[in-house]
């Protein structure tokens, strides 16, 4: 089972949207990170961060929540990032060609950095 958690970070003076996704993301969770995604680009979020570094496991239903957020953002000028993928979520970013959609990041402060440089 996963979960989420959320919070805002504070990097060079600017507010960066991160959600935290522990253990599986499926069936789940999944609804539940839509509805996070769809509240803070509701909100105004123009650069939000999924942390990846926890999450174990992805199915269909996740990666279909990722995607449906990717689409929100873009619709709204922002950007959806992830960071710290481990290397069985990137196999199946892979797989699906849906690492060549997402700006991926090594780790969390280059996520939150990236975001910071592009709406400075």
């Amino acid at each position: 089972m996963g979960s989420l958690e959320f919070r805002s970070e504070n990097v060079g003076g600017k507010s960066v949207n991160v959600i935290v996704v522990q253990g599986d993301l499926d069936a789940y969770s999944a609804p539940r990170l839509r509805e996070v995604l769809t509240d803070l680009i509701a909100g105004g979020s123009d650069w939000i961060v999924v942390d990846c570094c926890t999450l174990e496991y992805i199915d269909s239903s996740g990666l279909g929540a990722l995607v449906a957020g990717l689409k929100q953002m873009s619709d709204h000028n922002g950007t959806l990032a992830l960071a710290e993928p481990n290397d069985s979520v990137r196999r199946v970013l892979q797989v699906t060609g849906l690492d060549r959609l997402f700006p991926l990041y090594g780790n969390l402060a280059e996520a939150c950095g990236a975001g910071v440089l592009l709406n400075a």
